[in-house]
């Protein structure tokens, strides 16, 4: 008995501020050694008062090298010790925050001339003054420099020795933050040849061998390949089609997508979609169905829709709280072994499938080989067409899963994300109703989990605890998705509520958009790992100018349009979304819900529909009433 007292005394003592937490990814640190804070008033104040320096750590629950870092360094008691003598240690969930975490993206990103990515470690100054940033960093000296601890301990000699000097790196960075986070690009006449230039950035950038763009890590960038799907429906240009082609082809066959249970990981660290990180994030499972439905619908090839179907498949049943929320994702380590849960050894895999005559033939369609891809285990892909007794053989890998641990799950709950999936399965509903239904369901839970006293909030967890208000992102991809509802429904209600936040949502703006409402962190027009909410919102206003004759929302949208035209004349291909605002803008129309029967969207990009109406499509400019022969209203558009 007195050494479960020792042992339970133990434990209480090594708990830090975080562990009263409902955030699963602060829940995970909240045993380490390290004395870890949340972003609170009390940290910061504690950084003034004992006039120390603060550690920030900003990563997420499922990310592989937060995890390596914490079992390095901050599980480390040296290490430790250095940080709770010398540091206020603040932890931050890059989910949860996301503002936050997009701030200190922008002072890693001027520190050192490139993106950053996560873990993000920032050094700052007691008032908050950055001074270093890194991503992750390993615990001791190594042949890549001076680990953590040298580091650490580097820094706090120099604030020692030279304060003056380290206050003059502080102020002078600072100021150069200012200059360059606020500076505005030029406003640019958008060129007139724009969708030749995104076909030839395309060509310039892609890899027609392995499909997607050049370079390592390739991550699929759905933003980007949602805009090629318009740019060839409107241009029908036949190397775009056969850019699209090969990279949903080589995805789905490939490694990034889990070929046993469904489910895409978020990137592939080899050139062909073969070796992945084995994270399952909920918008990557959200945006690249969505895109793949749409690419199906205008090729009819099977394998698209299939993929597609999987993916959400996985994630409706296995990634939904009581309430029909999904949760935001699941981690690439199973029993602290990266991948260990989705990857197969030969031997078992031919053991288990020696009761089939074509054993070698299902050992091939698998890619299950006798030294593997990924640590000489084997991450399946596929080969050619189905062989007999494929179902039999998916079957049994997926029992040998069963036997492992599932990995960790954060059950996060966050409103943009579940609005992306929203979105996603009533595109799904064009297929089969009871993905619509599924939508139909989330959304109402949604709206009312996450929509309370009129204030839209973020995030919840667990205890269904709503900490921090919604971000623009929440209010851009929430409008999105009653946007959907509406046009798949009819529903007035959905229209009704995105009319009513596409109001609210201007408590963002002052001069510029602003990703939080205390208006701290200025929104871009990046679309990193998923579209940016300035480029959605500009999107989303056209839609709800159309749809409700707004000629301020359209003016609005133009607004945004025009502060981006320096990216779109420029770069139209690597900021996607807002390109896809302009064209948009120039070509997007409604559709009469009883009009002729045929698809549409094979015609154009740009597709809603409204009730109760005379016409059969209307663009910003006219409305052109019914008409029997509706081939010769669909050329007059043109």
């Amino acid at each position: 008995m007195k050494s479960i007292i020792i042992f339970l005394i133990g434990v209480l003592t090594m708990a830090n501020h975080l562990i009263n937490s409902d955030n699963p990814y602060l829940l995970q640190h909240a045993n380490n050694p390290v004395d870890w804070y949340p972003w609170c008033e009390e940290a910061f104040e504690k950084a003034k008062k004992e006039n120390k320096l603060i550690f920030l750590s900003i990563g997420y629950s499922t990310c592989h090298w937060c995890h390596v870092m914490e079992r390095e360094s901050f599980e480390n008691k040296e290490i430790a010790d250095i940080l709770n003598k010398y540091y206020v240690s603040i932890k931050v969930d890059r989910e949860e925050m996301p503002d936050i975490d997009k701030y200190y993206q922008k002072v890693y990103q001027l520190m050192h001339k490139r993106a950053g990515g996560w873990p993000l470690t920032i050094i700052m100054m007691p008032d908050k003054k950055p001074i270093y940033s890194a991503t992750y960093i390993p615990p001791h000296y190594s042949q890549f420099g001076p680990g953590l601890k040298e580091i650490l301990m580097a820094i706090v000699d120099d604030v020692k020795n030279n304060p003056k000097k380290i206050e003059e790196i502080a102020n002078n960075f600072k100021e150069y933050f200012r200059a360059n986070e606020y500076k505005e690009l030029p406003k640019e006449k958008i060129s007139e040849d724009i969708l030749e230039k995104i076909i030839n950035e395309a060509k310039e950038n892609f890899d027609l061998k392995y499909g997607g763009f050049r370079g390592v890590p390739k991550f699929p960038q759905e933003s980007s390949l949602d805009l090629l799907i318009d740019v060839y429906i409107i241009t029908k240009n036949e190397e775009i089609k056969k850019f699209l082609d090969i990279i949903f082809e080589k995805m789905a066959r490939g490694g990034i997508f889990d070929q046993i249970e469904g489910g895409f990981y978020r990137y592939s660290t080899d050139e062909r979609w073969e070796v992945p990180h084995f994270e399952k994030m909920l918008y990557n499972n959200a945006n690249l169905p969505y895109v793949y439905l749409r690419w199906y619908k205008l090729t009819s090839n099977p394998l698209l829709k299939e993929v597609a179907f999987r993916s959400l498949d996985e994630f409706v049943n296995r990634y939904r709280d009581k309430n029909g929320l999904f949760f935001s994702a699941s981690n690439a380590d199973s029993e602290g072994v990266e991948g260990k849960y989705f990857v197969y050894e030969y031997d078992e895999v031919s053991k288990a499938f020696e009761k089939f005559e074509n054993k070698e033939e299902l050992l091939n369609y698998f890619g299950i080989r006798k030294y593997g891809n990924f640590n000489g285990k084997n991450n399946p892909t596929i080969n050619g067409d189905k062989p007999r007794n494929y179902e039999k053989a998916l079957k049994i890998l997926q029992n040998i899963r069963k036997k492992r641990e599932f990995p960790f799950i954060d059950t996060k709950k966050i409103t943009a994300w579940n609005s992306m999936m929203i979105s996603c399965l009533f595109k799904a509903g064009e297929f089969d109703e009871n993905y619509k239904n599924e939508a139909i369901k989330t959304l109402d839970v949604l709206i009312d989990k996450m929509y309370v006293n009129g204030v839209l909030y973020h995030s919840f967890n667990k205890n269904e605890n709503l900490k921090k208000e919604a971000l623009l992102e929440d209010y851009s991809f929430l409008i999105r998705a009653l946007m959907d509802a509406y046009t798949h429904t009819f529903e007035e209600k959905y229209l009704n509520l995105a009319k009513k936040l596409s109001k609210e949502v201007f408590v963002f703006k002052d001069k510029d958009w602003y990703m939080n409402k205390s208006h701290t962190i200025k929104a871009d027009f990046s679309d990193s790992s998923y579209a940016s909410s300035l480029n959605i919102l500009a999107n989303d206003f056209l839609d709800l100018a159309l749809l409700e004759f707004n000629l301020n929302l359209k003016q609005e949208a133009n607004e945004i349009i025009q502060k981006g035209s320096y990216y779109i004349n420029n770069y139209p291909l690597y900021y996607p979304t807002i390109t896809k605002a302009y064209l948009k803008s120039k070509k997007a129309y409604v559709l009469k819900t009883n009009s002729p029967n045929f698809d549409i969207e094979t015609i154009y990009p740009y597709v809603l529909c409204k009730k109760g109406e005379d016409f059969e499509i209307c663009t910003y400019d006219r409305c052109i009433k019914k008409s029997a022969d509706f081939s010769k209203i669909v050329q007059e558009i043109q």
